[in-house]
């Protein structure tokens, strides 16, 4: 085997070896729903379940230098109709701000006025992803004679960060985290 070929295969399953670790950290980042149901508590229906986040290294570094992220969870309840477009029951939005004390070395998030202090990022995000006891229907705005359809979805909202940010996250893949759409079948 010729020189020039084996300093090619080594570059090559070095390159290889490379695109494999950060196809697999990237894989790592973003945000995943792993369980969403929806529970009825006297006359409220509330949601449960649980995101499961990663930030991306850029997202926590931005973080630890005072940036503040913004994360928006979305519920939406709509009764599909046969002839007719589907009937819009609820939507829920609720914001989550995400902060950082480099003195104090404390995570802060504030989710609908009310601010919690946190000692670990984990612990944070643990908290930002847990949608127990979010109460998102009235019970009188479902019936038992109907099937509904229910959507959650949560995201980094982009347009809340500092304007010369606003350019990066357009221009990179690290500034978007998205769960996307889950949409499942419920009948009370």
């Amino acid at each position: 085997m010729p020189a020039w070929s084996r300093r090619r295969f080594l570059g090559a399953t070095a390159l290889c070896a490379v695109a494999t670790c950060l196809h697999g950290r990237a894989a790592a980042e973003g945000i995943v729903l792993s369980k969403a149901e929806l529970e009825l508590h006297g006359e409220i229906w509330q949601l449960s379940g649980r995101y499961d986040i990663q930030l991306s290294s850029t997202l926590v570094d931005a973080l630890h230098r005072g940036v503040q992220l913004t994360f928006v969870q979305i519920f939406q309840a709509r009764r599909p109709r046969t002839y007719w477009l589907s009937e819009d029951i609820a939507e829920v939005t609720r914001v989550i701000r995400l902060s950082y004390n480099a003195m104090l070395r404390q995570y802060y998030a504030a989710v609908s006025g009310h601010t919690t202090t946190h000692d670990s990022l984990a612990d944070l995000l643990d908290y930002i992803g847990d949608l127990s006891g979010w109460a998102v229907l009235h019970q009188s705005q479902v019936s038992r004679k109907h099937s509904y359809v229910l959507s959650v979805r949560m995201y980094l909202d982009t347009s809340q960060l500092p304007k010369p940010l606003q350019v990066n996250a357009v221009a990179s893949q690290r500034w978007q985290l998205d769960s996307g759409w889950r949409e499942w079948n419920f009948r009370p």
